[in-house]
């Protein structure tokens, strides 16, 4: 028999495809902006630090990170080689690059179900590119502003990684989790990989764009509230829209914090979408970003 969860959300499906269709030309608009916006900003950024990043982390990349970083991360968040070379390269690439990366290292069995799954919560980065020049310039008009940001989000992580100690549990040693390198075939199974993962993404910020679009339609929401909306369901357009509230200067900063922070429902999906060998305990990933 099928169950009533099924049958409601079928309803909620035949709902949202008939707001779709009487609202056609906004949603069309909504594509062709959200497209526009990937391809023009989100693309050029993501696919060369993604590629590069895969490349790295499965390249044996923890080879050259320093010892003393290593050393201090083991200490602090008890990660060995595999673990730091993914928190490593997710700090420079951003999420959800790091669901790749984290994705990649379970696929070939050198961290276990349980690490990726608390990788995943402490390993939401957002791009220093964006973060310094998007978020600090762009918005603020000051690249002092983004650097604070971006070592509140780096530090709220380690944190985080540091509560979720217990749960890194090696399952090789280091120097049996040493695989060999094949250059060729690394970067194109890294393009491939990337290329994937771009177009789910693609994908899912198409369907929050129209969401948001739908939302600001139907409802009248005033500028600020519409910003708060916006950044918690897709964050680059709340952020975006940060610099034209009344919020107070103080209280913008906070709230770019935040946004980045939480990343947006459409980034959590965009993550989430990456981790295709285990199923994510929703809850617990969602908990760790509300701070």
């Amino acid at each position: 028999m099928t169950k009533r969860k099924d049958i409601l959300f079928l309803y909620v499906l035949v709902f949202i495809e008939l707001i779709v269709l009487m609202n056609s030309k906004t949603v069309i608009q909504s594509v062709i902006v959200s497209s526009s916006m990937f391809v023009l900003n989100i693309f050029p950024s993501l696919f060369p630090t993604m590629t590069i990043g895969l490349c790295l982390v499965n390249s044996n990349v923890f080879l050259v990170i320093p010892s003393v970083i290593k050393k201090t991360l083991k200490k602090l968040c008890n990660f060995d080689d595999n673990m730091t070379s993914i928190f490593i390269m997710s700090m420079i690439a951003g999420t959800p690059s790091n669901a790749v990366f984290i994705n990649s290292y379970l696929s070939k069995g050198l961290i276990s179900e349980k690490t990726a799954q608390n990788l995943l919560c402490c390993t939401h980065f957002v791009n220093p590119l964006f973060v310094i020049g998007a978020v600090g310039l762009g918005v603020f008009n000051s690249t002092k502003i983004g650097i604070i940001l971006l070592s509140l989000i780096y530090l709220s992580n380690l944190i985080k990684a540091m509560i979720l100690r217990k749960n890194f549990i090696s399952v090789r040693k280091d120097n049996e989790a040493i695989h060999s390198f094949k250059p060729i075939e690394t970067i194109k199974s890294s393009i491939k990989s990337a290329i994937n993962s771009l177009l789910v993404i693609l994908g899912i910020i198409i369907m929050f764009n129209i969401l948001v679009t739908l939302i600001s339609k139907m409802f009248l929401f005033s500028g600020d509230v519409s910003c708060v909306i916006n950044g918690l369901l897709e964050m680059t357009g709340g952020i975006i829209k940060l610099k034209s509230t009344a919020f107070p200067y103080v209280a913008k900063i906070l709230l770019a914090y935040y946004f980045l922070s939480f990343g947006g429902f459409s980034i959590q999906m965009q993550a989430l979408s990456m981790m295709q060998k285990i199923k994510i305990k929703y809850v617990k990933y969602f908990i760790f970003r509300l701070f």
